[in-house]
């Protein structure tokens, strides 16, 4: 009966061997593969069903299906009747398939150890086996860790407040959030997505654990959502004791995302999905992601062992929204590499949708989706890199041109915080037609002007820097917002989803750090770590 209840109740196994040169896939017999099947196609069923719920639900009422009385009753206790012996059929057929199959049955007995006694011994045989996410132990939970409560976090409430006058478009704009507006915004978090890039996710993680040497972990959220999350540990390299936390796009997944490019760089990486996403539970509104990011970083410095100041948070598109949320309550950190981002989700979410739900969306964004990335940004006073895409088609309001990339706006918020005394209508002009230039930014050189605000830096420090440029012209002002945007922003002439070049991958400008760019040299790593290993 035990083997029974652990077949029945047990999680979809997808790979075995997971060792070098031994990796193999799960084959499931025929019984446990129709029985998948029917559970999948009803699971999608019913996730379409709620996606169109908005237009399926009115239909559904004027043609009296939902009645309690008549055909609709008959109609509905018949539907659900059905579909409950077709699933119950289904979950036995699956059971007896993984009963008869030895493979399922080892993975369940170690599955079940592990459970019972989750030592780093049983994670090592448990780590051997590719299964769904949802059966793995936790590894680390952030109520168990009470951290620093001198610090509350900190939250940016939404803009639009709510009032009797507007309940009616409150109640539509909830009611397009929590139908299809969230999956539209996170399109990674459906289960359709899913299910295509299952396959590429399979191969990553793999790549990742064998490869790489990744190690595979869960953590638990203080609102009870488990995340996934892959940890790449280089620090036996020369700048592995750095650690960056990768913080994926709207359909970004560790296993395929931005992880590879500081791995290759000789980084220390730490990389999670966002909840919904594959592994990890929950869904991607504001409040859960911004828990599970809180989570990951208490994760890296209470069970990783890395100091706050030691860690460089990157944020990929939307992925922006919870690295400036990291680095605004987590002040103290390296640096802040924000690539292809936004500063506000309203200019992008509405030319999306019909004119005519102009209004609603708004209010829809503002009160349940608010990724007020420039608003965080300002918060947080230490070092940063903007990473903009010349030919960036997901963050432009108008295809092709320049001008209308939201990163644009990012560097000009950046700008207007921290240096209000070179603001100026004159100098804002300088700054906007420099980075509406295509190849501006490589362009651009003022060793006089540089020259000014190191010296500044070197005689006033940091601290101060809000204060410089107040004895300047105006044409000296928009020279000076020039040469700091050229610090500040680093142009690649790539597309949205190109992956990040290793040679592009640089840490944030430190004013007064000497060398103002760091830029890894992969090639000269792998020599040294090369001439390392053959002495």
């Amino acid at each position: 009966m035990a083997a029974f209840l652990r077949c029945l109740f047990g999680p979809q196994l997808l790979r075995l061997n997971l060792r070098q040169g031994m990796v193999t896939d799960y084959e499931a017999v025929a019984a446990e593969r129709w029985g998948d099947t029917v559970i999948t196609s009803v699971t999608v069923a019913a996730r379409i069903l709620l996606y169109a719920s908005p237009i399926v639900f009115p239909m559904a009422l004027k043609q009296g299906w939902f009645t309690m009385t008549g055909d609709g009753a008959m109609f509905f206790t018949k539907l659900i009747t059905g579909l409950g012996i077709v699933v119950a059929g289904a979950l036995l057929l699956r059971t007896l398939g993984r009963l008869s199959n030895p493979a399922y049955t080892q993975f369940s007995s170690v599955l079940t150890d592990a459970t019972r006694d989750y030592t780093a011994a049983s994670k090592a045989l448990l780590s051997r086996y590719d299964f769904h996410f949802s059966a793995w132990p936790v590894d680390w939970d952030v109520k168990q860790q009470a951290g620093d409560l001198s610090k509350p976090l900190m939250y940016l409430s939404s803009t639009e407040g709510n009032s009797l006058t507007k309940l009616p478009m409150d109640m539509l704009a909830w009611l397009l959030v929590h139908t299809f507006g969230i999956s539209l915004v996170y399109p990674g978090s459906m289960s359709l997505m899913k299910m295509l890039v299952e396959r590429p996710l399979i191969e990553g993680r793999t790549k990742l654990m064998l490869e790489h040497g990744g190690e595979r972990f869960k953590v638990a959220t203080s609102d009870n959502n488990t995340i996934d999350t892959m940890f790449v540990d280089q620090r036996s390299k020369n700048i592995g004791s750095t650690l960056v936390v990768c913080c994926e796009g709207n359909a970004g997944f560790y296993e395929i995302g931005i992880m590879a490019t500081p791995i290759t760089c000789g980084y220390s990486v730490l990389g999670w999905n966002h909840p919904g996403f594959y592994g990890s539970t929950g869904t991607p509104y504001p409040d859960q992601e911004t828990r599970a990011v809180d989570a990951v970083m208490q994760f890296a410095i209470n069970k990783l062992g890395f100091k706050v100041e030691n860690i460089v948070v990157v944020g990929w598109s939307i992925g922006g929204y919870t690295a400036t949320w990291v680095a605004m309550n987590y002040p103290d950190i390296k640096g802040l590499v924000l690539d292809a981002t936004f500063d506000d989700l309203v200019p992008l979410a509405v030319p999306r949708m019909p004119a005519s739900m102009s209004g609603l969306v708004t209010r829809a964004v503002r009160s349940y989706i608010n990724l007020n990335v420039g608003e965080q940004m300002s918060k947080y006073p230490g070092p940063v890199r903007l990473v903009r895409r010349a030919n960036d088609e997901m963050i432009s309001t108008s295809q092709g041109e320049l001008w209308s990339n939201r990163g644009n706006n990012l560097l000009i918020s950046i700008l207007t915080t921290r240096y209000p005394a070179l603001v100026t209508p004159t100098a804002l002009d300088s700054v906007t037609t420099l980075i509406y230039t295509p190849g501006g930014l490589d362009m651009f050189q003022d060793t006089e002007i540089e020259e000014k605000f190191s010296q500044f830096v070197r005689e006033n420090g940091n601290e101060n820097l809000s204060t410089v440029g107040e004895n300047l012209s105006d044409e000296e002002r928009g020279r000076m917002l020039c040469f700091l945007a050229t610090r500040l922003m680093t142009d690649i002439n790539t597309t949205h989803c190109t992956p990040l070049p290793p040679h592009k991958f640089q840490l944030p400008w430190d004013p007064t750090v000497e060398s103002e760019f760091v830029t890894v040299d992969t090639n000269k790593e792998v020599e040294e770590d090369e001439d390392e290993e053959s002495s």
